[in-house]
């Protein structure tokens, strides 16, 4: 008899187990991993939100662009001539200094670089397409193919070079 009552009593301990573990798996862990998810997506969230607030600061503090896109092409073409490459990756838009910083150091050839630099001196407006906030310009000579310039304007009325 004694033995039956411990059999039991092992057998409720471990239905209860059971039990509970159903009861773990069935309604407590989906609410963990939506949690989890939440959590996730808002701390993500908060990543974009400081990147995008540090660009808004470095957008507010770069001052290196003309009134017309003319003028910061002018600008950008004086500086590769200088060879001053730094000031010159400063007419970019923040997110791509650094890169056109790196391509126009790349040019090692001076041949390409006064054709790059000849290419952006005859390069003429294309027609506006309605937006206020950015322009472009088209090179063209007839044994290259076109060269495109997109300039965005920023919020403190500079143009900047988005592309070439």
């Amino acid at each position: 008899m004694r033995f039956l009552k411990a059999n039991y009593r092992y057998f409720f301990i471990i239905v209860g187990f059971l039990v509970f573990g159903f009861y773990v798996m069935a309604f407590i862990w989906p609410e963990y991993r939506d949690w989890k998810f939440w959590r996730d997506i808002r701390r993500e969230a908060a990543k974009f939100e400081k990147i995008r607030e540090d660009r808004e600061k470095a957008i507010a503090a770069d001052a290196y662009g003309g009134k017309t896109p003319q003028e910061t092409l002018d600008m950008f073409i004086a500086a590769v001539e200088k060879g001053d490459y730094e000031l010159a990756s400063k007419y970019f838009v923040v997110e791509r200094q650094e890169e056109e910083l790196q391509r126009i150091k790349n040019i090692k050839d001076k041949n390409n670089l006064e054709t790059f630099v000849n290419l952006l001196k005859k390069a003429k407006p294309v027609k506006k397409d309605n937006q206020e906030n950015s322009f472009r310009m088209e090179s063209k000579i007839t044994s290259q193919p076109s060269l495109f310039i997109n300039f965005v304007k920023y919020p403190s009325g500079i143009w900047k070079i988005d592309e070439i």
